[in-house]
């Protein structure tokens, strides 16, 4: 499985790679505040993949920490649930030997 994910990883840079030399132009990038003039287009879409990337990380890791705060909470909810039930349980055979003890 480890070789599988090296030669996919492999295959993707170099498709990548590829990639970017086909698009080697020089283009104008305007930014609202900044400009640029005469940019490779493929250091343009490295920058642009890498901020998506940075970004939809910033995403779902703020969503696995939630879920996880979540996921934290119910456990503790469910933890003072099984202790509530036990503690029931446990009132229910004490009251019993109780009775029985006065019985006698």
């Amino acid at each position: 499985m480890k070789l599988v994910k090296i030669f996919t990883f492999l295959t993707v840079i170099l498709l990548l790679l590829v990639f970017l030399m086909r698009n080697f132009e020089r283009v104008s990038v305007d930014l609202i505040l900044v400009q640029y003039d005469q940019v490779s287009l493929a250091i343009v879409m490295v920058f642009t993949v890498a901020i998506g990337i940075l970004i939809g990380f910033g995403v779902s890791l703020s969503t696995i920490l939630s879920a996880k705060a979540d996921i934290h909470s119910i456990r503790q909810k469910n933890r003072q649930i099984t202790e509530e039930i036990n503690n029931l349980r446990n009132v229910g055979i004490d009251d019993i030997y109780d009775s029985d003890d006065e019985e006698e």
